[in-house]
């Protein structure tokens, strides 16, 4: 029996062991960033305290001595910069990379609303333009040495959180609901 010939588009391909598929790579993290974890916090639906649960892990993680980094994925919708006064704090950045806020407490954090002139600023965007940023604040972070990075994801099972099951490298998942 010979081999077929694969004809069709690979990028979707649905075709049971079809070894022409092309596979999702995986992002890199920042190379003056160590994470030795990454731990996605994210729900079925909004308002269940997905935040809060990522806002109270850091902090218990921090206190068990552990450096903790959180990358606000909520795009749309960021929570994190205000739970820890940091809301005002303009990110920025260099060559090498983006630079994250810091709590008094040390927690590293990333958010969108930090990137922007003025964080209150909506973000208005269509999925595929928010998961690239997600992507791109995830690869461009400079989180330094962190045992433990939370990614606080946006409600539901859309855009972003299908992004950074398939491109960033999660050690596990937390579900609030």
């Amino acid at each position: 029996m010979a081999i077929e010939k694969c004809t069709h588009d690979c990028s979707s391909c649905g075709v049971s062991g079809c070894n022409s598929r092309t596979k999702i790579q995986k992002l890199v993290p920042n190379k003056a960033s160590k994470i030795k974890k990454t731990i996605a916090v994210m729900s079925g639906k909004g308002g269940v305290g997905k935040s809060m649960v990522t806002c109270l892990l850091a902090v218990s993680l921090l206190n068990e001595g552990k450096k903790v980094a959180i990358l606000d994925a909520d795009v749309t919708g960021p929570s994190i910069p205000k739970a820890f006064g940091l809301n005002n704090y303009q990110a920025y950045g260099d060559e090498n990379g983006i630079f994250p806020a810091e709590s008094e407490k040390g927690i590293k954090l990333l958010s969108a609303n930090n990137l922007l002139e003025d964080p209150s600023a909506p973000i208005i965007w269509r999925g595929s333009l928010v998961s690239n940023l997600v992507a791109q604040m995830y690869t461009m972070a400079i989180f330094e040495e962190v045992d433990v990075l939370l990614i606080d994801m946006p409600p539901g099972t859309g855009d972003i959180p299908l992004t950074v099951f398939q491109q960033i490298p999660l050690n596990s998942a937390i579900f609030v609901s």
